[in-house]
């Protein structure tokens, strides 16, 4: 149960920062603290794509693999919730208009791959498993990751960010569940891909 706990902080504290500022470098300093919080405790996933990659790395029973994710999108809805009730506006995501969906697709799928394959060379390689700068490099690849696909595709690479503010978004009576197939599929689909690549890429 911590452990579930932990990820509903975890990806509410991240949707949040997300949606008040969309600052890829206040996402990333946020994402590297909460990493030294619950690295110990969860594993600090925050982020469906990379419990994915963990459950196919046989790293997570499927019985873990649903908790995490249902504390994800939770934490990530009572995030919606909070921004609205501050902001009094409907936070979600969106495509930008300018690049295409095939486009927005292959970024979201390859800088998710790459951000999830970080996460399981940091956590599952002996070299890097007990690591002091794990909080640091997570946080820094993640801010990375963002600035190079928020003008391609928006940059969420994360389905408890996109689902949690769509749920709240339709509470509202809003659309943007149109996008849920892009943001969802995608990052779980670059997470897939970081596990079935984590043997070639994995340190000896």
């Amino acid at each position: 149960m911590r452990s579930y706990i932990t990820e509903a902080i975890g990806a509410f504290f991240l949707v949040l920062v997300f949606g008040f500022t969309g600052d890829p470098l206040a996402i990333g300093l946020t994402l590297m603290a909460l990493v030294y919080v619950g690295y110990p405790v969860s594993g600090a996933h925050y982020n469906p794509a990379v419990s994915l990659a963990f459950f196919l790395k046989r790293e997570l029973s499927a019985s873990d693999l649903l908790g995490y994710i249902l504390s994800q999108l939770i934490g990530g809805f009572f995030a919606a919730f909070v921004i609205y009730f501050l902001s009094t506006s409907v936070f979600y995501v969106e495509p930008p208009s300018d690049t295409g969906l095939y486009q927005q697709v292959f970024s979201e799928v390859f800088f998710s791959a790459i951000f999830v394959m970080i996460m399981m060379i940091l956590s599952l390689s002996t070299l890097h498993r007990k690591n002091q700068l794990v909080g640091l490099i997570v946080g820094l690849t993640f801010t990375g990751m963002l600035m190079v696909s928020t003008p391609i595709s928006g940059g969420i690479l994360n389905p408890a960010i996109s689902i949690g503010t769509a749920l709240f978004d339709l509470v509202k009576g809003g659309d943007s569940y149109i996008h849920l197939l892009l943001y969802t599929l995608a990052p779980l689909c670059g997470g897939a891909l970081a596990a079935f690549s984590f043997s070639y890429f994995k340190p000896k």
